[in-house]
């Protein structure tokens, strides 16, 4: 693996992999936009490191050897330095359930093949949200309440700052519809940690699903509710917050979530 060069010039440590320069900026960018606006609606500044790796360097700066999909823990964020194979093998994998218009619509809005990095570069604004949850929470509150509020603050961030790329949000997701049971078998909300046993695209139903989700509590609450799980996790809280309570108590059906209280 090359040692990886320095970016300087943005709020977070940016390092990336040779030839990767102008993509870095791109994403130190987006990263600092992101980072500045989860500042101003959740009262606090994590420490970030993004380094923006190529194939060669990636199992060196990730947790996990899924080249593609960004990572972010502690105070790293990780990004693929190109498309990288993750989202191309997940979408091979949910390809064959898509009927003729879901089929239609994937390809009107990423092209033939799919260049899904635009949904993947928001994934980054999603994984961005994890440092903010590891620095401020005193303990990890479950997996789907953290993906949750993560996929808020991606679907928020989307919403104010950069409404162009909802389409490309918003289609990949769409694919869930499609997927069977099948394939997915795993469908609890407290199963998703187990949900990789049956593969990715298993573990992609789930984040799709909360994704759908947080649309909702998104248009209903928009960055309240966003600060108020954050706020309620940081402060020791778990599932018994009411919107918590009605994410679980509605999962799996068609309805629309109310976040009264």
């Amino acid at each position: 693996m090359a040692a990886l060069a320095t970016l300087d010039g943005f709020g977070c440590t940016v390092r990336y992999s040779p030839g990767a320069r102008k993509r870095a900026a791109c994403v130190a960018e987006r990263v600092d936009r992101a980072a500045a606006w989860l500042t101003e609606r959740l009262g606090f500044a994590p420490r970030i490191r993004l380094s923006v790796a190529d194939a060669a360097d990636w199992d060196g700066v990730a947790t996990v050897p899924l080249y593609g999909t960004p990572q972010g823990a502690q105070d790293h964020l990780r990004v693929a330095a190109d498309d990288g194979w993750f989202g191309t093998e997940l979408f091979a994998a949910i390809r064959p359930h898509l009927g003729a218009g879901a089929a239609a619509a994937v390809r009107a809005e990423y092209g033939e093949p799919p260049a899904l990095r635009p949904y993947f570069d928001l994934v980054a604004v999603h994984e961005l949200t994890h440092l903010f949850q590891d620095q401020a929470w005193p303990a990890y509150p479950g997996m789907w309440i953290a993906e949750l509020h993560a996929n808020l603050a991606m679907v928020g961030y989307t919403h104010e700052v950069e409404p162009e790329l909802l389409p490309a949000l918003r289609a990949f997701t769409a694919t869930v519809d499609e997927l069977p049971v099948e394939v997915t078998p795993i469908r609890e909300l407290t199963d998703m940690e187990r949900s990789f046993e049956r593969g990715a695209i298993n573990f992609g139903w789930y984040h799709f699903s909360l994704t759908r989700v947080a649309e909702q509590l998104w248009a209903a609450g928009g960055a309240d509710v966003l600060r108020a799980l954050y706020e309620h996790i940081r402060a020791g809280g778990g599932a018994e917050h009411p919107v918590l309570r009605r994410v679980a108590a509605d999962w799996n059906r068609p309805v629309r979530i109310d976040v009264g209280g």
